[in-house]
């Protein structure tokens, strides 16, 4: 599982910086978040060791997401709607479920 934290961690360091390095402008912040990119990538192989790679996906990408929208708000001034808050709290919910579940045994 820390692994995977791992990989949630740098997708979205990685996203964020690619967000801020506006293509080529910035060849530091590209460079930071294709490494990151990358480092998210190796740990993920990693996670999939012990967690099956569909589940290990899915929390992947709905983690990434969430949390990639919820920086963009907080730090960019991005604007949700209600009906988004609560898309996003369904996104949240199945992530947490996926992720019981698959440590339950199920």
């Amino acid at each position: 599982m820390v692994f995977l934290i791992v990989t949630v961690v740098a997708d979205v360091a990685g996203v964020v910086l690619l967000g801020q390095a506006h293509g080529f402008e910035r060849p530091g912040l590209l460079v930071g978040g294709i490494s990151a990119l990358l480092l998210g990538l190796v740990t993920f192989s990693y996670a999939t060791r012990t967690i099956p790679a569909g589940v290990a996906n899915a929390v992947w990408a709905g983690a990434s997401l969430v949390l990639v929208v919820l920086l963009s708000r907080v730090f960019l001034g991005q604007t949700l709607t209600s009906a988004q808050y609560a898309c996003l709290g369904l996104i949240v919910a199945g992530t947490v479920g996926l992720s019981l579940l698959d440590t339950a045994g199920v």
